[in-house]
């Protein structure tokens, strides 16, 4: 018996606090919260990064690498990929780590990333770029 007078008790005072609080709201005493969406800056990491023309478009490689050097990232190297055919844009993480790699993959906005390692590990990543990266860059 003693439990349910508690048990009462407590409902009571919960009751009124909803009700307080309610009306507390209404009354405007509290700030709204705000719902604007953060947008997410990207801040990159020291790293060195690769940009490979994989899909054949002339001046690919230099409009992603220019990309890349205005949101902050250290492009040491451009170039041709060893073939024109990637169908999308894909960054391969060169360290284990991956870190520059996966932010690379922000700022392009891209999902296509892949780790493959190699005895030399000059870059942490290497950008190819695919038929995709007019929508990549805006």
């Amino acid at each position: 018996m003693k439990n349910f007078a508690v048990f009462i008790s407590l409902c009571c005072v919960l009751t009124l606090a909803m009700f307080l609080g309610m009306q507390r709201s209404k009354t405007g005493d509290l700030l709204p919260v705000p719902t604007e969406k953060k947008q997410s800056v990207i801040i990159p990491s020291v790293g060195s990064i690769q940009v490979l023309n994989g899909c054949g478009v002339a001046g690919a490689a230099n409009n992603v690498a220019d990309f890349l050097q205005a949101k902050g990232f250290d492009v040491k190297n451009k170039g041709n990929a060893p073939t024109n055919n990637y169908p999308f844009t894909l960054v391969v993480s060169r360290k284990k780590d991956g870190a520059i790699a996966r932010q690379v993959a922000q700022a392009l906005g891209t999902d296509k990333l892949s780790l493959v390692r190699t005895s030399d590990e000059s870059y942490d990543a290497t950008v190819f770029v695919g038929p995709d990266f007019l929508e990549r860059t805006k």
